[in-house]
């Protein structure tokens, strides 16, 4: 069983929230029912996925970044990927940062000041009780960073040493942020993503599968598009 463990600040936007903020939650797709204001939302915002190794080997191309920040936009925040419970808060916006040599997406997320818990969500936020942060995706190939195949068929294995390079694999063809969660670890360095590589059990073919156990729950790496 592997177990990834992530671990990022949640960083506090202490300002007014800027027109431009309001505009993109306002605009988002199923937007608020009600236009909101600045004055009816708290916003705060993590480092959720950079390129940077994980402690399962997998990473993102720096290049695909801007693609992953676009598909955060949007998207739920949880607590602990419960999926049975209602969304605590929405992500929206933000900008792909550096940080300690690798770069990183910094998306902001907000909630109504009005929901019954939302000052107790504040404080624990701010007083860094809820400290890190976990994002769900699919995608479509795991590929070996020494050969470029799909890791699960090559002779390459995840943490070995071939010569000089460590052998990782990229998460390639990424084509769904399904949710973000507010959790108590997670596995990159410098972030709060903890890669939950699938969505829906399937049939995986070949020798080789990737599992990611989350709060008691066992999730396996799969491919976004069926085989054979």
């Amino acid at each position: 069983m592997l177990l990834q463990r992530l671990s990022g600040p949640v960083m506090a936007v202490r300002e007014a929230a800027p027109a431009s903020d309001m505009e993109q939650i306002n605009a988002l797709s199923n937007p608020p029912l009600l236009p909101l204001t600045a004055d009816d939302i708290h916003i705060r915002r993590c480092r959720l996925a950079g390129d940077a190794v994980d402690s399962q080997y997998g990473c993102f191309r720096r290049h695909d970044l801007p693609k992953v920040l676009d598909l955060t936009h949007g998207a739920p925040a949880l607590i602990g990927h419960n999926r049975l419970s209602i969304p605590v808060a929405r992500f929206f916006g933000g900008s792909v940062e550096e940080h300690e040599g690798h770069h990183y997406i910094v998306p902001k997320f907000y909630w109504p000041k009005a929901h019954s818990s939302a000052e107790d969500f504040r404080v624990l936020l701010d007083a860094g009780i809820i400290a890190e942060a976990s994002i769900a995706f699919s995608f479509d190939k795991p590929s070996c960073s020494i050969c470029g195949k799909d890791i699960r068929e090559c002779e390459h294995e995840p943490g070995a040493h071939y010569g000089l390079k460590l052998c990782h694999y990229y998460y390639d063809g990424i084509d769904r942020v399904l949710e973000g969660s507010f959790v108590y670890r997670g596995a990159e360095p410098g972030t709060g993503i903890l890669a939950e590589m699938a969505d829906l059990k399937r049939t995986i073919k070949g020798r080789k599968t990737i599992s990611v156990r989350i709060g008691g729950r066992t999730y396996e790496a799969i491919s976004g598009k069926d085989e054979g």
